[in-house]
């Protein structure tokens, strides 16, 4: 099988594969006290990104919905790039930072366009495994240094939470939403088959993505985690299949101990494990006046509101209402509310109404494959998490981490049409 899949395929799994190692070496280094930090993750990006983009132009450009709304993805936010650029003569440091910015954006577009060109082989391999091999390096990356006494807590100055090596922590607990979503998925459909060495693994991993949401202590994380714990102990005593009686009873019977051990002891164990998420929680319904909107949202409504102030009362406004402010030019200009954390708003202040329209264009046309009567697919239910996830707690489209899987899951939208355009 793998003699006739494309050395660049090969070399794409391999990439994609490990990027959850080079998250963690860049965290690694971002936050150790060395004299010397090598930005592994941007040399990662750069490499990833000239890859796609090479390979892309190797396969030819087919003339076909997806490519025209990428090139043009694509090409538009350069145009507003340059025209920000030139409008406000930004300097080689504030261009540098937002090419940056562009790189990541564009990395989510680049990598589904690759795998349509490409849609004969990879439907000839078990796409959702890259998943699995991604939740694994995620999982082990977050637990090994735990068990260690390693790392960092998810919250500066705070015993909530633990996001050892990992640099950003909403970026983090996205990683593992995503990750426990397809583990999930795989673990249930393997129930239907011999069972062994894998169905071992996939349960281990199961309940390390678990673990893992508990760890990090995010307040959404943690509901996500325990929601799929849920659906998947529903799906396991009434709706999966296998294949004899014993291995139901099997099932049962283990669903019953796990429920006893969490009765008597899980939920004690847990609750020490968010106790300080729980804390944190407090303090701030108290701070904020019992506010639950600005509770809910980590204080985004605040950065929201004062964003939009310094939006609309801008001189420039008429061209940052078409064009948006830039990136690295709002944090300087506005400081904290110049990043409101909320992807939509910060696209449409940093790339302006183009921005939103080429973003819109671009989001539809996935929806539209992902929930086509014959494409539905587990891609399709991920990609709306990803959607309110990047709204409500953003972290997606402008993050390295979250980019690729927003991409990889697209890309498996893409494979799941039934029918090449």
């Amino acid at each position: 099988m793998i003699r006739q899949i494309p050395f660049n395929i090969i070399l794409f799994i391999v990439m994609i594969a490990i990027f959850p190692v080079i998250e963690l070496l860049n965290g690694f280094l971002l936050t150790s006290n060395a004299s010397i930090s090598v930005p592994v993750g941007a040399i990662y990006r750069i490499l990833l990104c000239v890859f796609l983009i090479v390979m892309i132009l190797v396969a030819g450009l087919r003339r076909s919905a997806i490519t025209v709304i990428i090139i043009m993805f694509v090409i538009g936010n350069l145009t507003i790039f340059i025209v920000q650029g030139i409008f406000f003569q930004s300097p080689l440091s504030i261009l540098f930072e937002d090419i940056s910015v562009h790189i990541k954006y564009f990395i989510w577009v680049l990598i589904p366009l690759y795998i349509y060109q490409r849609k004969k082989f990879f439907q000839n391999i078990h796409y959702e495994t890259i998943f699995i091999i991604i939740s694994f390096f995620f999982t082990m990356g977050l637990i090994t240094p735990y068990l260690l006494g390693l790392g960092y807590q998810t919250y500066a100055n705070s015993d909530a939470g633990y996001k050892g090596f990992f640099f950003a922590n909403n970026d983090t607990s996205f990683a593992f939403i995503i990750s426990i979503t397809y583990t999930a998925k795989v673990f249930v459909l393997s129930l239907a088959e011999d069972w062994g060495v894998r169905i071992t693994f996939l349960l281990s991993l199961f309940i390390g993505n678990i673990f893992c949401l508990l760890l990090i202590g995010t307040k959404t994380g943690i509901v996500y985690g325990l929601f799929i714990g849920i659906m998947v102990l529903v799906k396991l005593l009434f709706y999966a299949k296998y294949k004899s009686i014993w291995k139901a009873l099997f099932i049962w019977l283990g669903a019953i101990l796990a429920l006893s051990w969490l009765a008597f002891k899980g939920v004690s164990y847990m609750s020490q494990m968010v106790a300080g998420t729980y804390e944190r929680i407090i303090y701030f319904y108290y701070l904020y006046d019992g506010n639950l909107i600005r509770l809910l949202t980590s204080s985004r409504s605040d950065f929201l509101e004062g964003g939009m102030t310094f939006f609309l009362g801008d001189p420039n406004f008429k061209f940052n209402l078409l064009f948006g402010q830039g990136f690295e030019h709002r944090l300087e200009a506005f400081g904290r509310l110049g990043l409101i954390e909320m992807d939509f708003f910060d696209t449409l202040f940093g790339l302006g109404l183009m921005g939103i329209l080429f973003l819109c264009v671009t989001i539809g046309y996935f929806i539209a494959i992902a929930f086509e009567k014959d494409s539905r697919s587990i891609h399709s239910y991920v990609l709306i998490v990803i959607l309110v996830y990047s709204f409500f707690a953003g972290h997606v489209l402008f993050s390295a981490l979250s980019t690729t899987l927003l991409g990889l899951v697209c890309g498996g939208i893409i494979l799941s049409k039934k029918e090449c355009e």
